[in-house]
């Protein structure tokens, strides 16, 4: 049987998060975050050492590629999958994904949606017997030494989908990482006050392709993210002139997707930057 028990799972990382604290800051493992270039769609593989954890699935149509880039690194399990919300740019190949390879846990918001994408994913948890966990509180773990938060939504209902985005943070070592989602200004602000916003991040996947909400200043101003990604198609129709502005004005620098592959390589100190022209199509 592939079902796991999720809370199994969430349970035992957290332990060993509780026994692997100490006085002493950690060194931090390997750890590699591709943003693929999948146009205005979000798929961020994150490779733990060994291990793998996904933060959404772009479109139907990018399956493909996503699988060949999986399938090229040899990887074949996913620990966990990172369903941000149920917009098609986010979870359209996350069915593909789920039939294909063995998926420890698949985490998501708490609502549902009439679409075929989100019929698809239900079908495939169901037909695999995939573990999966609809968030109703935050949850953290821990994959081969790195740790993950995510910040779940406060509210039950809220008029516009994005605002249900799961937003991850990724912390190894020394070094952070931040993954907005879409998250829009009423899910921003429920992010400001948890103790997650307080800290300072490297890189910043910016929330909804580049769409700009003021609160996003008040993150910046305890995030100071030196790097920021931006997931857009070439027209980069949601990249909005206050957003840029604000990246200027906090010396970031970005990367646009549609330029090519992004990469971040940690090793628990610094972190390296890269891009390459490979489309994913």
């Amino acid at each position: 049987m592939r079902k796991k028990n999720c809370l199994f799972l969430l349970l035992m990382c957290l332990a060993f998060v509780l026994a692997g604290c100490s006085g002493e800051k950690e060194s931090g493992v390997s750890l590699k975050l591709t943003f693929l270039d999948t146009g205005k769609s979000d798929c961020i593989v994150i490779e733990a050492g060994e291990s793998v954890v996904m933060n959404d699935t772009a479109d139907l149509d990018d399956a493909a590629a996503i699988c060949a880039y999986l399938d090229e690194r040899g990887r074949t399990r996913i620990e966990y999958l990172i369903l941000s919300h149920f917009d098609k740019d986010h979870i359209g190949s996350a069915a593909a994904l789920i039939s294909r390879y063995e998926v420890g846990c698949v985490l998501m918001p708490d609502y549902e949606e009439d679409s075929d994408a989100y019929l698809s994913l239900m079908q495939a948890l169901k037909e695999t017997d995939t573990a999966y966990e609809r968030l109703k509180r935050d949850v953290s773990f821990k994959v081969e030494g790195v740790s993950f938060y995510v910040d779940a939504p406060d509210e039950g209902v809220y008029e516009n989908d994005n605002n249900y985005s799961l937003i991850t943070c990724v912390t190894n070592g020394e070094t952070r990482f931040l993954l907005m989602g879409d998250a829009k200004k009423i899910r921003t602000e429920e992010f400001l006050s948890s103790a997650a916003a307080k800290e300072q991040y490297d890189l910043i996947k910016m929330p909804h392709h580049g769409n700009y909400t003021k609160n996003l200043e008040t993150l910046f101003e305890t995030a100071k993210p030196r790097y920021a990604v931006l997931t857009a198609d070439p027209e980069r129709l949601r990249v909005e002139e206050e957003t840029v502005s604000l990246l200027n004005e906090y010396k970031c620098e970005v990367y646009y997707t549609d330029e090519g592959v992004v990469t971040a390589v940690s090793d628990g100190k610094s972190i390296k930057i890269g891009q390459t022209d490979v489309k994913t199509e």
